[in-house]
C-alpha cells in the first residue's frame, strides 16, 4: 500500500510537469500557425489528454468489463465540466469565445442526448459505435476547415519571410510531445495504483469506474486547464474540457464500442443516475458560460459545489 501512495504521488509529479510543457507547446503552435487558440484546445490538446479515458475504456472492453468503460466516459464527462472548469474559474475568471458558444457547446449538448438515445435500450452495439465515430470525424473535419479560413483572414506571412519560423514549430510540437507522453504516463501510474487501493477495500468495480478511474484518467485535462487558467490561455482551458467531452462521448465511446466483440453493458444505475447527472451538468454550463462570454468565479464555485455533491452521493 505505501508503494501505491509513491506512485500515485510520483505520477502526480508527472502530471503537473507534463501539464505546464503541453500547454506551453500547444499554445506556442496556435500563435505560430495563426490558428485560434481555442482550436487547439478543442482538438490537439484536448483529443491528447483525452488518451488516458480512451486507453482505459478499451483495456476493460477487451477484457470483457464493457460497464466499467461506459462508466469511464460518464464519469471523466462529468468530473470535466463540473470540477475542472470549476476549479479552473476559482482560479481565474474564464473568458469564453463566441466561436466556443455558438459552436461547441450545442454540439457537445447534442452529442450528450445522441449517446443516451444510443444507450437507452441498456447498451452501445458496434452500429451504435459506428454513429458516434462518424459524428466525431464530421466535427473534426468541420474544425479544421473553419480554422484554415480563420487563419487565411490572418494572411500569415509566407514561409521565406520567416526563416525561423520552422524551427520555432518543431521545438513547439517537441514540447507538446514530451507534455502529452508526461501526461499519460503520469495518468496511468496514478489510476493503476489508485485501482489496486479501492479493489483492496472492496470497492464495487463500476464505482471504481464512475469515481476513481473518471477522475485518475481526467487529470491530464485538470491540470492541463489549471495551468492554462493560471497562463491566462482561457481558451485552452475551456476549449480543453469542451473538446475532451466530446472527444469521450464520440471518440472513446465509438472506438471503444466498435473494438468490443460485444455490445457495451450499461447498468440500470448509469440510466436512472449517472447520465442524468451528465446531461444536466451539460446543460448547467451552457448558460453559464453564455452569459457575458465568462465563467465567474462563483459561477464556478456552484460547479464545483456540484460535482462534491454528485461524488458523495455516488460513494454512499
Amino acid at each position: 500500500m505505501t508503494i501505491n501512495l509513491i506512485y500515485i504521488v510520483l505520477g502526480l509529479s508527472l502530471l503537473v510537469f507534463g501539464a505546464d510543457r503541453l500547454v506551453a507547446g500547444a499554445s506556442k503552435l496556435a500563435a505560430s500557425f495563426n490558428v485560434p487558440s481555442v482550436l487547439i484546445g478543442l482538438t490537439i490538446v484536448s483529443f491528447g489528454t483525452s488518451a488516458p479515458e480512451l486507453t482505459v475504456s478499451i483495456q476493460s472492453a477487451v477484457t470483457g468489463q464493457g460497464s466499467l468503460a461506459f462508466a469511464n466516459v460518464l464519469g471523466s464527462n462529468t468530473f470535466n465540466i463540473l470540477f475542472i472548469l470549476g476549479v479552473s474559474a476559482l482560479i481565474a475568471p474564464l473568458v469564453v469565445s463566441q466561436e466556443l458558444v455558438k459552436r461547441d457547446i450545442p454540439m457537445l449538448v447534442i452529442a450528450s442526448f445522441i449517446v443516451t438515445a444510443l444507450v437507452w435500450d441498456g447498451r452501445l452495439s458496434q452500429l451504435d459505435a459506428a454513429l458516434l465515430c462518424s459524428l466525431l470525424l464530421f466535427y473534426v473535419v468541420y474544425l479544421f476547415t473553419q480554422g484554415r479560413v480563420l487563419s487565411n483572414k490572418n494572411n500569415e506571412p509566407t514561409p521565406s519571410q520567416q526563416p525561423n519560423r520552422w524551427r520555432e514549430r518543431a521545438v513547439s510540437m517537441l514540447l507538446f510531445i514530451v507534455g502529452l507522453g508526461l501526461l499519460i504516463l503520469g495518468a496511468k501510474l496514478m489510476v493503476d495504483n489508485a485501482v489496486q487501493l479501492a479493489r483492496a477495500l472492496a470497492v464495487d468495480e463500476v464505482m471504481i469506474g464512475l469515481t476513481i478511474i473518471a477522475i485518475g484518467t481526467s487529470l491530464p485535462e485538470v491540470v492541463t486547464s489549471i495551468m492554462a487558467s493560471i497562463k491566462g490561455h482561457a481558451d485552452i482551458a475551456v476549449g480543453n474540457v469542451i473538446g475532451s467531452n466530446l472527444f469521450n462521448s464520440l471518440g472513446v465511446l465509438g472506438v471503444t464500442g466498435l473494438i468490443s466483440a460485444t455490445p457495451l453493458e450499461v447498468t440500470s444505475r448509469m440510466l436512472s443516475i449517472d447520465i442524468s447527472v451528465m446531461i444536466v451538468a451539460t446543460i448547467l454550463c451552457t448558460p453559464l458560460l453564455i452569459s457575458g462570454l465568462m465563467l465567474s468565479r462563483k459561477e464556478g464555485g456552484i460547479l464545483f459545489i456540484g460535482y462534491v455533491a454528485y461524488f458523495v452521493y455516488t460513494l454512499i
